[in-house]
């Protein structure tokens, strides 16, 4: 099957392979940042200012001409939160002529002679994507990734961190562009807030993305050397004593600090971080279940602490080397240890009537003593080779290894009237993981025109081992238990070729893309000897359009088809009892979903920022659903399950400015409704629910006095509804205070997040589902009104100011 791939990748890139000389070339890059401005429009005019040719830059902001006559010319440089600029050169018997790079400052910016007071384009947009930077976003200082995204115009985040992209969970997250088999919110918490420089959403990937994720993308930037030389900076964060700790056993613990370095000179750049975070939070419980079996039903209400233990701390390295003017290489490793404890003391009041006369059969009361012990060891490295074969001309060479060691266990013990023991569990397991990534790809360009083929292989291996125990009558002999004990392997295999054109012209940017997939799984349960494979061939087309209108608007219009593959977790049909009432579940045989996504907008920029609106509408076929059925009568399954379809159309809009010189505004308004329709499990019935749902995210942060600033950040999401029943509104206001010192060598923030002050339900989520047997309600509380300090040490500004006095004398004579 390779061998087939890899020859039609030739054929698809050898017609492509003439190159073709260049006449004028460039970059542009941001004027503060030094980093590249990708899609920037370029016009060529002559000396009567008429066009004569335009194009945009490509993905690392380089443009080049060629068949340019001799003469004088004009190059006209805009791009959406940046003043234009323009350039005068003159051609004459030069066959190349590369003028360097050119730097924008943003609309904001304000240059003196000698200082600078800067206020970069804080979002950007081009026909796939959407960029937000970092520093805009005070509240998640000290935090992680995840504490940033949260805030994006498009997300959304539930109690449980699960993270939405218009209201899609299936995210896939990139690291620099590069990809890992962990799921999102494991990425998003092993990255450091302060490490992170700029976060991009591509709403429509093109066809050199992997077609995972219907909800999109993330791309976490993290800092890079952009000057000569080194620096360094620090983090320090610690929390005051909880304001609501519900009783919890334990006081909470939270505390931090990381630490991130840059180094260039010459040729070679180095880039890495280290953080730390502990990072507990106290929370409560109370739910109402009742089921249904036969002539019996069972109402089981309880209430208790559900508390979190947690801590992760990691480091990452990059390093990059130009060998010659036609190769280069760069090397990468992220390293991390994630550690989590769930406990909750759950107090349950049973009573059992018949229906049908009301009477009541039994009564009783028991604690459940409930310990969750979740931890991992992750583990990634990455290599690239890329080798310029002429100035049309490029191949790059690219592989990434993966390892994590998963582990954890959960300790379960029922209680009657604090004295009998009813029954003592242990379940514990081991999930390692291997991934490994190899591509290839070829890239040819002209003046106006990009073509990209390649090939890509992904392959990872999961082996599972689950051992389950349980004690009765309080004997501490705990046997192995058959039924919810197994060993599995799980492998996932993507042989993928992949074609992507990019057509510019004068003021239109045109993409169109095709890429082929053959996936195969093959789930092995080693204890029963019982397979479940599944392979399937799919084509993933994506086409993605941005017309500049004039004045400052922007239209832009996409469309591509995505796969929600299923994970191992989903897929392990292998038991396991997470607490007293629930019985946890997966589907050996889920199938994939498949999205097909559209999407339209406009973009304005203006002076002193920017506003965006979108229309999307997305398709799902086979829609993954974790819904509950009767086990017992104090049991619920919960289990994986396809619906049969789902749908999704709504709007967004968004934008970033500022309102007067010192206070700035930043916020988007998600609506979309939606519908899921499928028979789940054994019922009969096809379930069929639909709803309005909505998000806002808004911040709003003022610089007052001298080096004082003040925000607050506020993200809303509704009600939303599943395919059994509805997840409640979830409410999350953050304020932060800064100070800066010694000309911000020094930065102090004063955080209080989750901030309550009445009883509007701050970090609580209520979760209900029903059917005809069962009726289940949980709402779960999570601390509010936790108060974080926050230093921020510049440690190039800080040697600078606090230089320390030479010896005069002494040095002369060493």
């Amino acid at each position: 099957m390779i061998r087939y791939l890899i020859a039609l990748y030739f054929l698809l890139t050898v017609q492509f392979g003439i190159a073709q000389s260049i006449k004028l070339s460039g970059l542009v890059k941001d004027s503060l940042s030094n980093t590249p401005i990708p899609y920037a429009s370029i016009g060529l005019l002559d000396a009567d200012n008429k066009v004569i040719d335009g194009m945009m830059t490509d993905s690392l902001g380089a443009f080049r001409f060629s068949n340019i006559k001799k003469g004088k010319y004009k190059i006209n440089v805009k791009f959406i939160g940046y003043k234009q600029i323009h350039r005068s050169i003159e051609i004459k018997d030069q066959k190349k002529i590369d003028i360097g790079t050119l730097l924008l400052a943003s609309t904001g910016q304000n240059l003196q002679e000698v200082a600078i007071t800067a206020n970069t384009a804080t979002q950007k947009h081009s026909s796939d994507r959407q960029a937000y930077m970092a520093s805009q976003y005070k509240s998640a200082t000290g935090g992680t990734a995840l504490d940033i995204v949260k805030n994006l115009p498009s997300a959304s985040v539930d109690a449980s961190g699960n993270i939405s992209m218009r209201g899609n969970t299936g995210v896939i997250v990139l690291i620099n562009g590069k990809p890992s088999f962990l799921d999102p919110a494991t990425i998003l918490n092993q990255i450091a807030a302060n490490d992170v420089t700029e976060i991009e959403y591509i709403t429509s990937p093109t066809a050199q993305f992997d077609p995972d994720g219907k909800g999109g993308i993330i791309n976490l930037k993290t800092k890079k050397s952009t000057a000569a030389g080194f620096s360094w900076l620090v983090n320090l964060q610690a929390g005051l004593p909880s304001i609501d700790d519900y009783n919890n056993r334990e006081p909470q613990k939270r505390f931090g600090g990381d630490i991130a370095f840059q180094y260039k000179k010459k040729k070679l750049a180095l880039n890495g971080a280290a953080n730390y975070l502990r990072n507990d939070n106290a929370g409560f419980r109370e739910g109402d279940v009742n089921t249904v079996i036969g002539d019996r039903q069972t109402f089981f209400p309880s209430k208790g602490e559900r508390s979190f233990d947690k801590y992760n701390f990691g480091m990452r390295v990059n390093s990059s080397y130009e060998i010659s003017d036609k190769h280069a290489v760069s090397l990468g490793m992220l390293a991390s240890r994630k550690f989590q404890d769930r406990l909750a003391d759950i107090y349950y009041n049973n009573r059992t009537i018949r229906p049908s006369t009301g009477e009541e059969i039994g009564r009783t009361d028991y604690f459940n003593s409930n310990l969750q012990n979740k931890q991992g060891e992750f583990y990634m490295f990455d290599f690239n080779y890329q080798y310029q074969i002429n100035t049309a001309n490029s191949l790059q060479m690219g592989v990434i290894y993966e390892y994590a060691h998963i582990y954890g266990s959960t300790k379960n013990g029922n209680i009657e009237h604090d004295v009998d023991t009813l029954q003592w569990t242990h379940n514990k397991y081991k999930n390692p993981l291997h991934g490994l990534r190899l591509s290839l790809q070829h890239t040819w360009k002209s003046d106006h025109q990009e073509l990209s083929t390649g090939y890509q292989l992904r392959n990872d291996n999961q082996k599972g081992s689950f051992d389950y125990y349980a004690s009765q009558n309080g004997s501490s002999n705990q046997q192995l238990v058959p039924e919810f004990t197994g060993k599995l392997t799980a492998t996932n295999r993507v042989h993928a070729i992949f074609t992507q054109y990019n057509q510019q012209f004068s003021a239109t940017q045109l993409s169109l893309g095709l890429r082929y997939e053959y996936y195969q799984r093959d789930l092995h349960l080693l204890h029963t000897d019982q397979k479940y494979p599944y392979a399937i061939h799919q084509l993933y087309p994506t086409f993605n359009l941005m017309h500049d209108l004039g004045s400052g608007w922007s239209w832009k219009v996409a469309a591509s088809r995505r796969v929600q593959r299923n994970n191992n977790f989903e897929l392990n049909p292998i038991p396991e009892r997470e607490h007293s009432e629930t019985l946890e579940q997966g589907d050996p045989e889920l199938l994939p979903e498949f999205t097909v996504n559209t999407e339209t907008g406009l973009i304005k920029k203006l002076k002193t920022g920017s506003i965006f609106f979108n229309g999307y509408y997305q398709h799902t076929k086979n829609p993954i659903q974790r819904v509950n059925s009767v086990y017992a009568d104090t049991i619920l399954r919960r289990v994986f399950t396809n619906a049969d379809y789902a749908s999704r159309y709504g709007a967004e809009l968004g934008g970033e400015g500022r309102l007067i010189s010192w206070l700035k505004v930043n916020g988007g308004l998600n609506v979309y409704h939606y519908k899921i329709s499928g028979q789940v499990l054994n019922y009969q019935d096809t379930r069929t629910n639909q709803d309005w749902v909505y998000s806002i995210n808004a911040g709003i942060q003022a610089d007052f006095l001298k080096n004082w600033s003040t925000g607050l950040q506020l993200n809303y999401l509704s009600e939303k509804p599943t395919v059994q029943g509805m997840d409640s509104r979830f409410i999350v206001p953050n304020f932060n205070l800064s100070k800066a010192f010694w000309k911000g060598a020094l930065t102090a923030q004063l955080q209080w997040q989750f901030i309550e002050l009445g009883d509007w339900g701050v970090n609580e989520q209520r979760i209900t589902t029903y059917s005809s047997d069962f009726y289940t309600t949980t709402n779960y509380i999570y601390e509010k009104n936790i108060v974080l300090l926050n230093l921020s040490f510049n440690m190039h500004k800080l040697n600078k100011l606090f230089k320390l006095p030479k010896s005069e004398f002494g040095e002369k004579e060493f």
